[in-house]
């Protein structure tokens, strides 16, 4: 307020902007899970804008168990863990696809140690009822039973869709691919049968094979190693190869042998065969017992044998009387024989040992497993990386454009390949739609499919079906909802109910539809097709402002066709 000091007219200018429609945030993912750490109050749902927070808060994902098993080129082979809390990966893929701030639900930590559906449906149970929009997801769900997965997206949907909520729910599949089946039938079947259909959630298939590494602990659990011998399978079975190698060795000396003229070098030769054959096993084989002990006394046996067949010690091989006997030079192959059949290959080298202490004690075999770790890829559902692509579409480009043929960070490939006869059942289907995430050559890994799970063309009174687009549904509600809200902030309530305060509230929702039909977020070649908006007082009750937005809104490209002729 001025201090005039002069008599006169003095001019004070007031900054005041006319009310307006804001936009509101429309993607504020909820992740209700598993975290390392649980805040003090997990009564309702943290807010984070990134990863780093997290981690603050949150920490980072659980150390999972070193499981290895031997290979047949002397090897190592990694197994993958049975990683039940995917939270913090699902973060990782979630602000790497252009996630911004969401919020997390903690339901409990590690100690658990298996995901349970009481908890996330507390979690969900606790999230505060509102209306800001918020995409639902549960990074851990595929961890349930299948029984338990498909109840925790029930519970939400009937959430989302019976207070009105303008909430969205992302769907994973149970299974990562269309072939392993339950009930007769595969993952897509089930999720059709199973899921209620709405147009408030989207299904995504398949899983995705991410560029993540799991985390080990390399520090205190003790690795769990297996040598080739499976369990329940014999010695005679393991080395059923071998063991026929060792016959036919001793064949053929017996051979060389009963003929008359046995060659010493020749049988050198075969002998040192089967011993690179008995040596060859005993480097794996298990130290407990004396087995291995009577298998490297054998090898000692027949190589003291070799030596002196070329020292020419020994160079006149006995042939039995009968000659249907066993000549005596065939004990040696009959004794390794007997050493090996005695031995087992259940336990590998790394076997109760750390990786830590590896590194220093066997460095090849470190480097082996640290390889195998390097190789072998966190394999998430796709929920996570799909809330990030609709931040991303939806700060870009705008909640109108479908979160669809856009390519995915982090993804090395989906679980399975989806061919477009595949994609046809799964996108147009009564039974309801499921998006396919597929690869094509020179482009990645692309989301190809915008549809909500209830995608019938039509409705029960054989209207078009407007609410089957993603984006549609989505864009809608935020529209719905930024007038709702700017009517309410906009000193419009217990304002006299005259022409005056029809036309000031008019007036600020055009402005607010004229921006979104000017950004392409409407249909129309003029505000006229884009937009109605009329607002009238009540006949019968005086204290009723009746606000009528009609809006045009736009949809999907989803198929185009092309007609080509040939004039002649």
């Amino acid at each position: 307020m001025q201090n005039p000091t002069t008599p006169g007219v003095s001019v004070e200018e007031i900054t005041r902007l006319p009310n307006s429609v804001s936009l509101i945030d429309t993607a504020i993912p909820v992740f209700i899970g598993y975290t390392e750490l649980t805040p003090a109050d997990h009564t309702e749902p943290l807010n984070i804008s990134s990863l780093l927070e997290y981690e603050k808060y949150f920490g980072k994902a659980k150390k999972e168990n070193i499981r290895l098993k031997d290979t047949e080129d002397k090897g190592v082979e990694l197994i993958a863990p049975e990683v039940q809390f995917l939270m913090y990966y699902s973060l990782q893929v979630y602000f790497a696809n252009g996630g911004g701030p969401c919020q997390i639900f903690s339901v409990g930590n590690y100690t658990s140690g298996q995901v349970e559906l009481a908890a996330l449906s507390t979690g969900l149970e606790l999230i505060e009822d509102s209306d800001e929009p918020r995409l639902i997801l549960f990074p851990d769900a595929v961890s349930l039973s299948e029984a338990d997965f498909y109840t925790i997206y029930n519970q939400a949907i009937a959430k989302v869709e019976s207070g009105g909520r303008n909430w969205f729910v992302i769907v994973d599949t149970f299974y990562g691919n269309s072939v392993t089946q339950s009930n007769n039938l595969n993952t897509l079947a089930n999720l059709r049968n199973n899921v209620a259909l709405t147009t408030y959630a989207a299904a995504y298939f398949p899983h995705l094979t991410t560029i993540l590494n799991y985390t080990f602990d390399e520090t205190e659990t003790l690795i769990q190693h297996t040598g080739l011998q499976r369990q329940g399978q014999t010695t005679a079975d393991l080395y059923a190869g071998e063991i026929a190698a060792l016959d036919e060795l001793k064949s053929l000396a017996s051979e060389e042998i009963i003929g008359g003229s046995a060659d010493p070098f020749v049988l050198a030769d075969l002998l040192g065969q089967a011993i690179a054959i008995a040596e060859e096993i005993s480097e794996t084989a298990d130290e407990a017992g004396d087995a291995k002990g009577n298998l490297i006394h054998a090898i000692e046996e027949a190589n003291a044998v070799l030596e002196a067949i070329y020292d020419g010690t020994i160079d006149d091989f006995v042939i039995p009387d009968n000659l249907e006997d066993t000549p005596v030079f065939s004990e040696e192959f009959d004794t390794l024989k007997t050493a090996i059949l005695a031995v087992k290959d259940e336990v590998g080298a790394a076997n109760g040992k750390t990786l830590k202490s590896l590194e220093s004690s066997d460095s090849v075999l470190y480097h082996q497993i640290r390889k195998e770790i390097a190789s072998l890829k966190v394999v998430l559902p796709p929920s996570s990386a799909m809330a990030g692509v609709y931040g991303r579409i939806d700060s870009t480009r705008g909640v109108w454009k479908a979160p669809a043929n856009v390519s995915l960070n982090f993804v090395v490939s989906p679980t399975e390949k989806v061919s477009d006869s595949e994609q046809s059942d799964m996108n147009v289907n009564d039974a309801g739609s499921i998006n396919a995430i597929r690869t094509f050559t020179g482009k990645g890994t692309l989301v190809w499919g915008a549809r909500t799970l209830n995608a019938k063309e039509k409705t029960e009174d054989h209207q078009e079906n407007i609410w089957r687009y993603i984006n549609v549904r989505r864009y809608y509600d935020m529209i719905e909802l930024s007038i709702r809200k700017a009517l309410a902030d906009g000193k419009f309530i217990n304002q006299p109910n005259i022409p005056y305060t029809w036309l000031r509230a008019k007036t600020m929702i055009e402005n607010f539809l004229n921006q979104q039909w000017i950004d392409g977020g409407l249909a129309g070649s003029t505000p006229e097709e884009a937009y109605n908006v009329e607002v009238s007082g009540d006949k019968d009750k005086s204290k009723t402002m009746n606000v009528t937005v009609k809006i045009a809104l736009v949809r999907p490209a989803e198929f185009i066709v092309l007609n080509f002729s040939h004039k002649l």
